[in-house]
């Protein structure tokens, strides 16, 4: 049997409009944009000037120290904020406890940048925080330490140990 030429273009075109029925589709591109991000580049081992039990006859506090903490961050970090957190000294809660064998001997920690310079050990989360606004990718935060008598002295050591972090926006 033979197909009429006729009905060939017909098929022909019928097949061909719906191949072009479709001519627009969605193409979803997708991604994710974070914020930048700092590190802790100097945290501190501070040794205090050696001092003399006599030292604390005539002074509660000797031996300031003065150092600084940095971040490093990217360039979209504006500023960066220092937590200390640590052990408040037994009877002088303000004061940062020593492990060290000193007798009546705390540490007392400074951040340098404000009008309160003496961070608490037991102050509220706001007391002890330091916000610092970034330069050419660094928070730089400074600082000082200094022993503290709290009783009666005696020679020994002293080891305070603060635990500092930060935040960043």
């Amino acid at each position: 049997m033979k197909t009429p030429l006729l009905a060939l273009p017909l098929l022909i075109a019928a097949s061909l409009a719906t191949a072009q029925a479709a001519t627009s589709g969605t193409l979803t591109v997708r991604g994710q944009i974070d914020g930048g991000t700092c590190n802790l580049s100097t945290i501190a081992n501070v040794t205090l000037p050696p001092v003399k039990v006599s030292d604390f006859d005539s002074s509660t506090w000797t031996g300031l120290r003065e150092f600084s903490l940095e971040a490093s961050c990217d360039s979209d970090i504006r500023n960066v904020t220092f937590m200390f957190t640590g052990t408040p000294a037994s009877g002088s809660p303000t004061y940062w406890a020593s492990t060290g064998t000193a007798g009546g001997i705390a540490s007392v920690l400074q951040a340098r940048n404000g009008p309160n310079y003496n961070i608490p050990a037991n102050g509220t989360a706001a007391q002890r925080q330091r916000t610092v606004a970034t330069s050419a990718g660094k928070a730089t935060l400074p600082m000082a330490a200094h022993y503290m008598k709290v009783g009666t002295v005696s020679k020994g050591t002293l080891v305070t140990t603060a635990t500092v972090s930060i935040t960043y926006l």
